[in-house]
């Protein structure tokens, strides 16, 4: 039995639909990602809340370690947290888009056949 030869057309919709479901793959990891970075922020925040005032404390800046104050941590910790909720929403954004997107493609090229 012979396959059916698909148009010049139909092959750039299965090659757009091959993209988008690689993009889609990308997004759902980096979200996977930014969910995680999410909890351990949070973690860090609830320990922080319990630390006095006077505890030496350090951050990590990349490879190095730099001793500050609990109060700096805090503030940089819930500005950390906020870039990420941002992050999240933008990339679930466009992951409900590329979803959406994905299944009129794949019921355009089910319909073709």
């Amino acid at each position: 039995m012979a396959t059916p030869q698909l148009t010049p057309e139909q092959q750039e919709e299965l090659q757009r639909f091959n993209q988008l479901v690689q993009q889609l793959e990308v997004i759902r990891v980096n979200l996977q990602q930014l969910e995680l970075e999410k909890r351990e922020t949070e973690d860090a925040l609830k320990e922080s809340k319990d630390l006095d005032p006077s505890a030496v404390i350090y951050r990590s800046a990349g490879r190095l370690l730099f001793q500050t104050n609990t109060e700096d941590v805090k503030k940089h910790l819930a500005e950390q947290q906020e870039s990420v909720e941002v992050r999240i929403s933008s990339l679930s954004k466009r992951e409900k888009k590329l979803v959406s997107s994905v299944k009129e493609l794949q019921e355009k090229l089910l319909g073709k056949q």
